[in-house]
């Protein structure tokens, strides 16, 4: 009975201890002291860093246990038949041409759409031409279905438009509603974007091998640059970190994130004179030059 007793005693103890563990794991990731909030909901936050020159740096923190990601793209205008490069192949798969959309139009419609519960909307896709349709650059996959193959001459294909880029690495983005992470991606075979649990990826280069730090010499500029981070200790990365720049390097940008804590790949999506950045409460807070996207990433509350 003693015997008992005690182990009895014991297994409460371990089911104590766990339940501390768990609540401490869980804590929510905030950033240093120098990040002022400037709008924080349950599951996403939006940060302002001041950096030198009276610039400014953003930082989104996104948890994707609690915030769905929208990819929000134009209707297709053109299927361009075997004209994608990075999907299974050169002239394998297809590389549609996608109407670009006003972010004005697109970031009313998603407001009226989700109302309190949309957090923040961003431009994201890398694309060929400021027209009325465009091509994506790489691949895109959404909802299950890759859309593109996308068309740079800027990649891993036989004649690049710079020698550079015949043998870099391109990179794939990738979440669902636990986790999110930044893999390899293989042109050849569209893995991991071939893999049927794969539901939600975008190609895009390694900040490192933007063209406008390799072709350029990395001059300060407006960018986008994304990493993910665990912050509750239990496996798997939960955070998205978006840190857009209103004028700096990418080498800088991407420190901005490695000081966070972000130890895996870092990657940039479309930036420059096109970077957009909304706020549920804010507004607009950069503005981009050219006013039509043909891919936004948009951010709310699940449910």
């Amino acid at each position: 009975m003693k015997i008992n007793t005690f182990f009895a005693k014991n297994k409460l103890l371990s089911l104590f201890i766990a339940i501390i563990s768990i609540l401490f794991l869980t804590i929510t990731f905030n950033p240093t002291s120098s990040y002022q909030p400037l709008a924080v909901i349950d599951g996403a936050g939006l940060y302002e860093k001041k950096l030198d020159n009276d610039n400014s740096a953003y930082l989104q923190v996104i948890n994707l246990q609690k915030m769905q990601i929208d990819q929000l793209i134009g209707e297709v205008d053109d299927m361009g038949w075997h004209g994608g490069k990075y999907y299974k192949g050169e002239a394998g798969y297809y590389s549609p041409f996608f109407k670009t959309k006003p972010f004005e139009e697109v970031t009313e419609e998603y407001q009226k759409l989700h109302g309190e519960g949309f957090f923040s909307l961003i431009n994201c896709a890398f694309f060929e031409e400021h027209k009325p349709s465009t091509q994506l650059s790489f691949p895109i996959k959404v909802n299950g279905k890759v859309l593109t193959g996308g068309s740079s001459p800027y990649g891993p294909i036989a004649q690049p438009k710079n020698p550079f880029y015949s043998t870099i690495r391109l990179k794939a983005l990738i979440w669902d509603d636990k986790e999110g992470y930044i893999t390899d991606y293989d042109p050849v075979t569209g893995a991991p974007l071939n893999k049927p649990d794969v539901k939600n990826a975008i190609v895009s280069y390694q900040y490192g091998d933007h063209p406008a730090k390799i072709l350029v010499r990395d001059r300060g500029n407006r960018y986008h640059v994304i990493g993910t981070m665990n912050a509750d200790g239990i496996s798997g990365d939960e955070l998205l970190l978006i840190m857009t720049v209103d004028k700096a390097t990418l080498d800088s940008a991407a420190n901005l994130l490695r000081e966070l804590g972000v130890k895996g790949d870092i990657i940039t999506i479309d930036g420059g004179t096109s970077t957009y950045l909304f706020n549920h409460k804010i507004g607009n807070i950069i503005l981009p030059v050219s006013r039509k996207f043909p891919h936004y990433l948009g951010f709310r509350k699940k449910g």
